[in-house]
């Protein structure tokens, strides 16, 4: 924080953290946000987490871009669904 970035990348910050903590974690990075200015990428797998803190997200499968939106699309995105709640991995 010393440097004054304007991007932080988060690599899954909520891995291995019991939910209090990532509560914690998201408001963090929220105030990082709202209060400094700076930009977040967040790659991560916490649903919870991504969808708490993240607008837009983007939705990878496999190395391309499923899809791009609010977290309310992201949620309700057909696609998403399929591919992530009961799609084949093939």
């Amino acid at each position: 924080m010393m440097a004054e970035p304007r991007l932080i990348l988060f690599d899954e910050p909520g891995a291995g953290v019991n939910p209090s903590e990532r509560r914690t974690l998201a408001d963090h990075i929220r105030r990082l946000v709202k209060d400094e200015g700076i930009t977040v990428f967040l790659i991560g797998h916490e649903m919870e987490l991504v969808m708490d803190i993240c607008d837009p997200i983007i939705v990878m499968d496999r190395g391309r871009k499923l899809m791009e939106g609010s977290p309310e699309e992201v949620r309700t995105n057909e696609e998403v669904l399929e591919v992530y709640l009961g799609g084949s991995w093939a």
